[in-house]
C-alpha cells in the first residue's frame, strides 16, 4: 500500500509519529472507524436507493451496489478485528505486557488494507472517478459524492496504520 499517501497536513502527521500508540489507536477508532461506519450506512441506503431510482436507465448502478455491499462486509468485518484482537494486542504491548505481535497479523491487516483499497478502485472505475453521468438525479450524483468522502477517509486510515502504527510495532 506503498501508493497510498498522506492527504492531510503533515504536521498531524508528524504528531502521530510521535504520539503515544493508546492515542493514535483511540484516534483511528474514534474517527476513521466511526467515520467509516457511519458513511458506510449512509453509502448503503444511497446504492440501494439508486437502483430502485435510477437502476434501469444506469445498469452500472447494479454493480456498484453490488460491489459496494462487498466492501462495506469485508471493512466491517475488518474493524471488529482490529478493535477486538489487533489494537487491544498492540496496547498491551505499549503497556509492557506480551511480547510484539507476530508478522501474521499485520501482514493479514495489511493485506486487507490492499484488498479495500482494490475493491475501491473498482468502484472507482464503475463511476468513472467518482463523476457522475451527465444529466444524473441528485440521487445518484449524492451516492457519488458519499463514495469519494469515504475513499479519501479510508486512504488516511491506511496510511496511518500501514506507515505509522504497523512500522511503530514492528
Amino acid at each position: 500500500m506503498d501508493s497510498i499517501q498522506w492527504t492531510g497536513d503533515k504536521s498531524e502527521l508528524e504528531a502521530w509519529n510521535t504520539a503515544p500508540l493508546a492515542d493514535l489507536v483511540k484516534h483511528i477508532v474514534e474517527r476513521y472507524h466511526r467515520e467509516g461506519r457511519v458513511e458506510m450506512a449512509r453509502l448503503e441506503a444511497q446504492a440501494e436507493e439508486a437502483v430502485l431510482m435510477e437502476g434501469r436507465n444506469h445498469p452500472v448502478l447494479l454493480e456498484i451496489r453490488d460491489e459496494v455491499e462487498r466492501f462495506c462486509t469485508e471493512l466491517r468485518a475488518h474493524f471488529r478485528q482490529e478493535e477486538r484482537v489487533i489494537f487491544p494486542a498492540i496496547l498491551e504491548q505499549a503497556e509492557g505486557g506480551r511480547p510484539a505481535l507476530p508478522l501474521e497479523p499485520v501482514k493479514l491487516l495489511e493485506d486487507e488494507h490492499v484488498a479495500a483499497a482494490g475493491l475501491l478502485t473498482r468502484i472507482r472505475t464503475l463511476t468513472e472517478g467518482f463523476q457522475p453521468p451527465e444529466g444524473a438525479r441528485a440521487v445518484q450524483r449524492k451516492l457519488y459524492e458519499t463514495l469519494q468522502i469515504l475513499a479519501h477517509s479510508l486512504g488516511r486510515h491506511i496510511y496511518l496504520e500501514n506507515n505509522i502504527l504497523f512500522k511503530r510495532i514492528s
